[in-house]
């Protein structure tokens, strides 16, 4: 279960890094959780909603692994707000093949969940692509090919990071904790 392998991945940051466990929200509840899927009018995979009721994002915008910062449900509805404002308008683009991700330059049902420096997010993808899963998650790039899957499954990527800690297969290196396969880097 998410929330499981989320506490298993806190203590792990806790025992790594004190200094990014200390810009940790404490847990969202059931409404927030609630008030997050009404507003993007979506239904969340459970995996992603336990997660959100263990780790609600960050306080700051502190990378927690690697440069990303993880959303709170405040910041997820303000970039997915932000990112629909600026592209509701736009059609599928040519310059990217439909396979596993639709060849939009945002969908509504794209939810980042975390942020690097405003241009690249983490996406819980709930309108694949043909040959894509709902509940994918990919790396978006704003205006740049982001095509890469990086795990099927909110779950997935969750035991993909439990796991990369468990195994010490990680750096820590001025305050940011990287994968040594640069997972999701």
């Amino acid at each position: 279960m998410a929330s499981d392998v989320w506490d298993n991945i806190l203590k792990q940051i806790q025992t790594i890094a004190q200094p990014i466990i200390s810009t940790v929200n404490p847990p969202a509840t059931e409404d927030e959780i609630t008030f997050l899927e009404n507003t993007l009018a979506v239904q969340l995979p459970i995996c992603f909603r336990n997660y959100l009721s263990k780790f609600n994002g960050q306080q700051e915008q502190e990378p927690f692994i690697g440069y990303n910062s993880f959303l709170s449900i405040p910041a997820i509805i303000e970039t997915w707000s932000m990112m629909n404002d600026l592209f509701e308008d736009e059609e599928q683009v040519d310059w990217i093949n439909e396979d596993r991700i639709k060849p939009l330059i945002w969908s509504k049902k794209w939810i980042p969940f975390t942020d690097f420096e405003g241009s690249t997010h983490l996406i819980l993808d709930l309108d694949p692509g043909k040959n894509g899963v709902s509940g994918q998650i990919f790396k978006y790039h704003s205006g740049m090919s982001y095509q890469k899957v990086i795990a099927n499954s909110f779950e997935e990527f969750s035991n993909e990071i439990l796991n990369r800690l468990q195994a010490n297969r990680i750096t820590y290196t001025d305050g940011v904790i990287t994968f040594e396969d640069l997972y999701f880097v």
